[in-house]
């Protein structure tokens, strides 16, 4: 059976300040396959929180590059800021038992995908983030360097599966089992 939903604003939605909140920021890398083969054609998606630590949707806060003939690609966006996660509701109950903070260190999202490959889908990290001692896998951390002009410049290389490959049991983030939290009803 099929509902219809139907949404309407309360309030009108705040507008977005167009305004630049952070410095440059070029990420730049190589895609491959598992030979080391270069993967042309490769899109690159990246996206984050602004320089003030607001996630919302918006092309400022999103940039794509694609990988040329030699797997190479370039995406030109902002640095982003580490962000307070909210505290209340099921969310702030977690970090409470669990003992954590609600501070996520800055970090970019990326997707990287090509036809007959399997996409790829990674956070990425910043060495110098005040936050970054709370558990960034070493493997994801960024070390941008001033390059042309003063703008900050990070590599990171990509490694593709093909389609037709069993996918690989690796992850960067490992799942943990998940068992009902102390004084949850069960």
């Amino acid at each position: 059976m099929f509902f219809p939903v139907r949404l309407s604003w309360t309030a009108a939605p705040a507008p977005i300040d167009e305004t630049p909140t952070s410095s440059p920021l070029v990420l730049e890398g190589r895609v491959e396959d598992g030979a080391g083969r270069a993967v042309p054609g490769a899109t690159v998606l990246v996206r984050h929180s602004d320089g003030a630590g607001t996630v919302r949707s918006g092309t400022r806060l999103a940039a794509t590059g694609v990988a040329d003939e030699r797997g190479r690609f370039v995406v030109t966006t902002v640095q982003p800021a580490a962000y307070r996660i909210p505290r209340d509701g099921a969310t702030g109950w977690f970090i409470e038992n669990e003992g954590w903070h609600p501070w996520r260190p800055a970090h970019l999202h990326v997707i990287v995908r090509a036809p007959g490959m399997r996409s790829v889908s990674a956070r990425l990290y910043f060495r110098r983030d005040d936050w970054i001692r709370h558990g960034a896998p070493t493997s994801s951390i960024l070390d941008p360097r001033p390059g042309a002009g003063g703008i900050e410049r990070a590599v990171y290389d990509f490694t593709l599966e093909s389609a037709t490959q069993p996918a690989s049991t690796y992850s960067a983030y490992p799942t943990p089992s998940i068992a009902a939290p102390p004084n949850w009803p069960v």
